[in-house]
């Protein structure tokens, strides 16, 4: 089975990466695909026609080997995507972390596959069509962040409870275009497995940085500065 390597990040083209696995091999794919905004915001595409393609090209293999796979658009190209299953809303409401002008955004996550069994909640999250994440620090795609390494980061306390909603622990998680690692450090963080795949290099260490940083308790920016682990 060609580079399904548990636990990584990978380099290369998701196509590519992933024609030889077997059909339902991933237990979840939670992906933020590109938006066609065009380079430093897109690896992969420059234009909403080129984000078309991709979505033609990509869809059926990822719908190929996923049990459930989730996507977190923005508003403006969910219509790109074929009809999902059923979606969700994820809500960040900031009222005020920044005093008086506190804002809230919301976007649709569109989800192809089943929802996981069970009633009333699943994994401490409330079974309902809406996600809500309040509190700043990390909210929308943390515009206020100096430490940021990608333009257009998931805030990871958002992602966190995707993660929870939509998998077990012990899962395998795919996101295929992984930019800056945020869907794999929750993956780790929760006791999923996960693979994260990025056609840029730059991005792909980033993820490998933040997921050393799961391991250490060393941030990013000080490890970066030369600081260790006190325990290796």
């Amino acid at each position: 089975m060609r580079y399904m390597v548990e636990n990584e990040i990978i380099c290369g083209d998701c196509l590519s990466v992933m024609k030889d696995w077997p059909d339902g091999c991933v237990d979840l794919v939670l992906t933020d695909p590109p938006y066609g905004l065009g380079f430093p915001y897109d690896s992969y595409v420059d234009s909403k026609e080129n984000l078309v393609k991709l979505i033609e090209k990509t869809m059926p293999e990822l719908l190929r080997i996923s049990k459930l796979f989730a996507i977190t658009c923005g508003i403006t190209p969910m219509h790109f995507y074929p009809m999902p299953n059923w979606t969700l809303a994820c809500v960040w409401d900031t009222t005020g972390s920044y005093g008086m002008f506190g804002y809230t955004q919301w976007f649709p996550v569109l989800l192809y596959g089943k929802d996981l069994s069970g009633i009333g909640n699943i994994n401490g999250i409330l079974k309902s069509d809406v996600i809500k994440i309040t509190g700043g620090g990390g909210v929308g795609f943390m515009r206020d962040s100096a430490d940021k390494d990608h333009p257009c980061p998931k805030p990871i306390t958002l992602i966190n409870k995707l993660v929870q909603r939509l998998s077990m622990k012990g899962n395998l998680i795919l996101d295929p275009f992984c930019g800056s690692g945020t869907t794999c450090v929750a993956a780790k963080m929760l006791g999923r497995r996960f693979i994260g795949i990025d056609i840029s290099e730059e991005y792909c260490q980033i993820a490998r940085d933040r997921l050393r940083a799961v391991d250490t308790g060393v941030p990013v920016k000080e490890a970066r500065a030369g600081q260790g682990a006190l325990f290796e």
